[in-house]
């Protein structure tokens, strides 16, 4: 009779135990879920909103949604093309390739920028803001538009004649974008006369791309309106 009640005990502190743990376990999924939900409204340019939950490729936009898109640009692996409306690109500033100086309407910070972090630190703050931007050194003291500019000069830098108002005070202050929305392989080099309506594709995995040449890009382009 005591062996009895000391099981039907065990047995009563068993499924506690499993009610317990039932009600942990769900309580984690819920707060994980609180959590995701709150990410997700905290970034509201997060990747799932330029595609499949609005249900189209473009959008209208300004400023407030550009400028942190141009933040994000390297860490999240985009390239960033500004036209104006009729198509003609935007320029952002000049580089020398093959001798030649052309004129740049994209920003891609894993090619374009020399250095560490500071320097693309730097480079996104003369992009944007110019001479009115803020910039520091490596060693973390302040240093002003110009000599930001002779850095990259003694540098060899490609990068020329960056605007010292800022893409914010010519082109993004009061201006609305149409934002298309693509992506491209990596490894697959965009041609010269790449246009965004036509040679950015539609599908996040192709079949016939090769399995060596799987790195996707983001594209997103930028027609002032």
């Amino acid at each position: 009779m005591e062996n009895a009640a000391d099981a039907l005990k065990m047995a009563a502190a068993v499924l506690v135990f499993v009610i317990a743990l039932g009600i942990g376990i769900s309580s984690f999924s819920q707060a994980r879920t609180a959590a995701d939900t709150l990410i997700s409204y905290t970034d509201r340019d997060s990747v799932t909103q330029y595609a499949e939950d609005i249900g189209t490729k473009t959008r209208f936009v300004g400023k407030e949604t550009i400028i942190p898109t141009i933040y994000r640009a390297y860490k999240e692996n985009y390239k960033i093309f500004f036209y104006n409306s009729d198509g003609t690109p935007i320029q952002l500033y000049t580089r020398i390739r093959n001798g030649v100086r052309e004129s740049v309407n994209s920003i891609d910070l894993e090619r374009d920028v020399i250095g560490g972090v500071n320097q693309q630190e730097n480079f996104i703050m003369a992009l944007l803001y110019g001479a009115s931007g803020t910039y520091k050194r490596e060693d973390g003291s302040a240093m002003t538009f110009n000599d930001f500019c002779a850095e990259l000069l003694a540098n060899n830098s490609k990068i020329k004649d960056l605007n010292s108002q800022g893409m914010y005070g010519t082109i993004l202050k009061n201006s609305t974008f149409e934002e298309k929305y693509g992506v491209y392989y990596q490894n697959d080099l965009l041609p010269e006369d790449y246009d965004p309506d036509t040679d950015i594709s539609d599908q996040f995995d192709e079949p016939e791309t090769p399995d060596t040449n799987k790195t996707k890009k983001r594209i997103i382009s930028y027609y002032k309106q």
